[in-house]
């Protein structure tokens, strides 16, 4: 094995690239979660992580947590984890087990008594005890562990989907076996006018007795459900770990052909992958990044207040306003970049500051009606078109906002006679049922232009 020498730019700079080069430092002392220590130091940028108990599990688990959507490079979750951080979250969907891999791929490098790890599996009314074994198999495999800390069942809909049988049988066989450890729900919501509610759904399954974690939606603009459903946590023991914590955003670059960005050059090699011609991919992203930055013009003066330039303003305060709460264990923030980790780890056991108190209620004055809100349902029931509102702008989230325009693309295919196309002659009874006001036929139009290829 080749030794690697560490220059005098290198011990300065121990991050991204360099922890690619210099491996795993081996902070020893940066996960702590099982001693019962609250807190650990990284030794590097003496930055502190914050443990909090999730719930019944007994695990100290760091207070901000690795969503892995997307992630491509494994020395990510390396990185995280030498930094203190010990939830990390992904699931079989996740790039069809492509998380999961890179995850298994850096699994040697971490101590597995130290961290928590979850997967999710999606589970339909056809599925037997041994489909999902077979499944939950695939899944350890690829993460290289001898356990999962936590199988969820992923984005429920329905509260009678929370009682499957080979869901129950096959999670009671695998803790049998010492493969599985605990059990957990994620749901983002309703998807229709036959779907439960997040709440009611998340609200069930803290208190069925035979579910320890519940992952769901919880932000500033977004709250009301989700202090409903901590409440019913806190008296029944239940882990609470939060999503999509971070809604909106506040700077969108416009295209300039001859000086593209890193970014926009990926966004439209994508594109023009999918077919589309050079000319007409460049074409597609211009008018979106234009229309982006018109609607965010209107907003300007709260821009300027708060000398707002770039969109991690928003996201710390964001983190922030999550974390303030005693009641949510871990503040699941999506972490697929170095830059991300470097930014996360600082907000770690700290506090919202009166001005960012101040910058959100702002934000919700001015920018609160352009967030359709997760999870919400208020609007199915009057729509002549059965269309799933909430589900299609989580889509438009997941390609404008994760990067994950593929998959957002065919979510949204696969809804063929519900798509937003027919809200362009709509009468839009939406506007008059949303209690937030948000503009629910533009933000759908926009969304459909989004996420079709016509």
């Amino acid at each position: 094995m080749s030794k690697v020498s560490i220059t005098k730019s290198d011990k300065g700079n121990l991050s991204r690239r360099n922890f690619i080069k210099l491996g795993s430092l081996a902070l020893s002392g940066s996960a702590l979660a099982g001693t019962g220590v609250t807190q650990a130091k990284d030794n590097k940028q003496k930055n502190k992580i914050s443990y909090r108990r999730l719930g019944r599990t007994g695990f100290m688990a760091s207070d901000v947590g690795v969503g892995t959507v997307g992630l491509k490079e494994a020395n990510v979750i390396r990185y995280a984890y030498d930094k203190g951080i010990n939830y990390f979250d992904t699931a079989e969907g996740y790039g069809s087990g492509e998380s999961e891999r890179k995850i298994g791929e850096v699994m040697k490098h971490m101590q597995r008594d130290k961290i928590f790890l979850t997967t999710k599996l999606h589970i339909s009314e056809k599925e037997t005890e041994k489909s999902i074994l077979d499944r939950f198999e695939k899944a350890r495999e690829r993460l290289q562990t001898d356990y999962i800390d936590c199988l969820y069942m992923h984005s429920v809909k329905k509260i009678s989907r929370l009682d499957h049988k080979g869901f129950h049988s096959a999670t009671k066989k695998l803790k049998e076996e010492g493969k599985l450890r605990f059990i957990g729900v994620s749901s983002h919501g309703a998807g229709g006018k036959n779907d439960d509610s997040m709440e009611k759904v998340m609200i069930k399954a803290a208190e069925d007795g035979r579910f320890d974690v519940v992952l769901f939606i919880y932000n500033f603009l977004n709250k009301d459900a989700g202090e409903r459903i901590l409440k019913v946590c806190k008296k029944n023991d239940i882990g609470a770990t939060a999503m999509k914590i971070s809604p909106g955003y506040v700077e969108v670059s416009l295209f300039d052909a001859d000086n593209p960005s890193v970014s926009q050059i990926e966004e439209i090699k994508k594109h023009m992958k999918r077919g589309r011609t050079k000319e007409d991919a460049e074409k597609r992203y211009r008018n979106w990044a234009k229309g982006q930055q018109d609607e965010i013009k209107e907003y300007q003066p709260f821009f300027e207040k708060y000398n707002i330039k770039t969109n991690d303003h928003l996201r710390e305060a964001t983190v922030q306003w999550v974390l303030n709460s005693p009641d949510m264990h871990v503040t699941l923030v999506t972490i697929i970049e170095f830059d991300t980790v470097d930014k996360i780890v600082p907000l770690s056991g700290t506090k919202l500051s009166y001005g960012n108190v101040e910058f959100l209620k702002d934000y919700d004055k001015y920018l609160g009606d352009q967030y359709c809100r997760h999870g919400c349902d208020e609007c199915f029931e009057v729509c002549p078109n059965d269309v799933p509102v909430s589900k299609i702008m989580r889509y438009s989230y997941y390609y404008a906002m994760q990067g994950r325009e593929k998959l957002a693309m065919e979510k949204y295919k696969k809804l063929e006679n519900r798509q937003a196309d027919s809200c362009i002659e709509c009468e839009a009874p939406c506007l008059s049922a949303c209690p937030y006001q948000v503009n629910a036929q533009f933000q759908l139009i926009k969304a459909h232009s989004l996420l079709t290829l016509v």
